[in-house]
């Protein structure tokens, strides 16, 4: 009878378990970047110029980027929007110009960015969209308007529902997506007009929060048009020990 050796057993078990273990860590999106050091991510961009040929507001100054302005989208990111910390360390949110308003949500692990966004303004990430005419939910526009004041319900990698933005109104400002549970901080940004070369823009309001547990958060902009229109959200990852 053929006998089969014991360090036979124990390489082809392991052969089966490293794809296995490959299998189980290829959707952990939280060790896709090396970590740095209490890092200040700005929450949204301060326009200092026109953001494009016309359409684009081209004057005054002070209503570039602004609600009328159909090239605002463009402002309404988080610069990094994605940054890795170790567990422990803090991140800064800077908030330039007007109406953002940051607020924090645990998600799974294999979360992405286009699977948040399709449950907001499905299709293409309007980071990408350089002609304002193809922003589908483009704020100025009526299915912008629509699309804002829709209720959605996002979800995260594992299909567990994270935010339900509802319609808007009630208690807090109709231009909140005031969603309470799982969140873990909420603050209001304050508005800051670009007053030109006399008159720098002021940098913005400083929101700095701690994140004591592992795990990968979601890092969205309450203003309704800003997060359900233009995809104004991003993600904080945080490793180290448990």
């Amino acid at each position: 009878m053929k006998t089969t050796h014991p360090l036979s057993l124990f390489v082809a078990a392991a052969v089966v378990l490293v794809p296995m273990l490959g299998l189980a860590q290829n959707g952990d999106l939280t060790h896709g970047q090396a970590p740095v050091d209490n890092p200040t991510v700005g929450f949204g961009v301060l326009p200092t110029a026109p953001l494009g040929p016309p359409p684009c507001t081209q004057t005054p100054l002070t209503a570039i980027g602004g609600p009328t302005d159909p090239c605002a989208y463009k402002n309404h990111h988080l610069v990094p929007e994605e940054v890795t910390i170790i567990k422990g360390d803090e991140v800064t949110f800077e908030v330039h110009g007007g109406g953002h308003a940051p607020a924090i949500y645990e998600v799974s692990k294999d979360t992405t960015r286009d699977e948040i966004g399709q449950f907001l303004c499905p299709g293409t990430d309007p980071a990408t969209i350089t002609d304002p005419t193809l922003h589908p939910c483009n704020g100025t526009t009526q299915a912008g308007t629509t699309n804002a004041g829709a209720d959605h319900h996002i979800e995260d990698g594992h299909g567990d529902v994270v935010i339900v933005s509802g319609l808007g109104g009630g208690a807090h400002p109709a231009n909140r997506v005031w969603y309470v549970p799982g969140r873990l901080m909420a603050a209001g940004g304050q508005q800051f007009i670009n007053g030109g070369a006399a008159n720098p823009p002021a940098l913005g309001t400083l929101v700095t929060y701690q994140f004591l547990k592992t795990g990968r958060y979601l890092v969205i902009c309450m203003n309704r048009s800003h997060f359900l229109n233009d995809w104004m959200f991003g993600f904080v990852n945080v490793v180290g020990g448990d």
